[in-house]
C-alpha cells in the first residue's frame, strides 16, 4: 500500500499551550504548495488522519481544501511530538489503508520514515523533514527497512 506521511506546516512559536498552535499564514502557504505538488505526482489521498495539535488539523484541513476534497480529516491521538515513535508508528499502522495521509510532528516523523526505509530510526533522511514536508511511502509491512520512499515533496 501507499500511504503519505506530511509535517504540518509552520505555527506560531509560542501559545497558551504547545496543542494551541496555529498555522503562520507562511505555514498555510506552504501546505497549499505541498497539497499542489502531491496532486501534480498523482498522490490524492483517499483518507487524511492528523494529530489533535491544532496545527496539524489547519494543515489537514487546508490539504484537503486544497485539493477539492469531500472528506473531513479524522483526528487521532497518539502522533503528538512528545510520543514514543514505536507507539504512533502502531497507531498509524492501525489506520492506514491505501492512499492515506497522515500529518503529524518531528522528531516521531523522521523516526519512523528511518525506521521504514532504513531500519533506523535515526537515519538521515533527505529530503529533511522541512515544515509541510511530504513523504509518499510503498509499505508492505510496517517493519524495519520494509517501505520505500515513491515521492517526496517540500514546499
Amino acid at each position: 500500500m501507499n500511504i503519505i506521511l506530511m509535517r504540518h506546516g509552520e505555527a506560531i512559536p509560542f501559545a497558551a499551550s504547545d496543542s494551541e498552535r496555529s498555522l503562520t499564514s507562511n505555514g498555510i502557504a506552504e501546505v497549499t504548495k505541498t497539497s499542489s505538488l502531491l496532486m501534480e505526482g498523482g498522490w490524492v489521498p483517499k483518507a487524511v488522519f492528523c494529530s489533535t495539535r491544532l496545527r496539524a488539523q489547519q494543515t489537514a484541513c487546508r490539504v484537503i481544501e486544497s485539493m477539492s476534497l469531500s472528506s473531513t480529516p479524522e483526528i487521532i491521538n497518539g502522533i503528538t511530538p512528545e510520543e514514543e515513535w514505536r507507539s504512533a508508528l502502531k497507531i498509524i499502522a492501525a489506520n492506514a489503508s491505501d492512499g492515506s495521509l497522515f500529518v503529524f510532528h518531528q522528531p516521531i516523523l523522521t523516526e519512523i520514515v528511518g525506521y521504514l526505509i532504513e531500519s533506523n530510526p535515526h537515519a538521515d533522511i533527505h529530503p529533511r523533514a522541512v515544515v509541510a514536508v511530504a513523504y509518499v511511502l510503498s509499505v508492505c509491512d510496517f517493519l524495519p527497512g520494509k517501505a520505500t520512499i515513491l515521492s517526496s515533496y517540500t514546499p
